[in-house]
């Protein structure tokens, strides 16, 4: 596969799926939670993290992450998905901005309740995705695997 077929094989998986699976550390002590995220063009990631969360005190401390993208799968043949690895930044202003627009176009659900919330939990959602701290992940390596073309059918991308 050319590059071009590799860049539209790795967006198209992107914009299959919803959440992906963080991978942060700090002082040697691994840990994993699971978010929502947005992408662009450029394959960078943008999620909603609390600066109270372990993942993002982690990030704070070192921006080197790892992540997983991929859906269950019930024979070796299904298996596929995305291995990542990348920095994480927490953005600011107009990135901040980027973000959420990413973000609500991603989720037409959260789109809603975010410019009309409709009962007091989502104006409590709603309230704090307007000032929760957005991050990024540029990715410097990603990896497709795609068992569908043959077992342990790998793509790799250098950014």
């Amino acid at each position: 596969m050319n590059l071009a077929g590799e860049r539209a094989a790795i967006a198209q998986m992107l914009a299959a799926h919803q959440t992906l699976t963080l991978a942060t550390s700090q002082d040697g002590q691994p840990w994993a939670a699971t978010v929502f995220y947005a992408s662009d063009p450029g394959f960078n990631l943008y999620f909603v993290s609390d600066h109270r969360t372990r993942h993002a005190r982690d990030m704070a401390a070192n921006p080197r992450v790892a992540l997983a993208i991929g859906a269950d799968a019930g024979h070796w043949h299904e298996v596929r998905g995305l291995q990542v690895e990348g920095e994480a930044a927490c953005l600011a202003g107009p990135g901040r901005e980027q973000a959420l627009e990413l973000f609500l176009g991603k989720f037409a659900d959260v789109k809603a309740l975010f410019a009309t919330p409709e009962s007091a939990d989502e104006q409590i959602i709603a309230g704090r995705l307007r000032h929760a701290p957005f991050w990024r992940i540029t990715p410097r390596f990603i990896r497709l695997i795609d068992n569908a073309r043959g077992f342990g059918n790998k793509l790799e991308l250098r950014l």
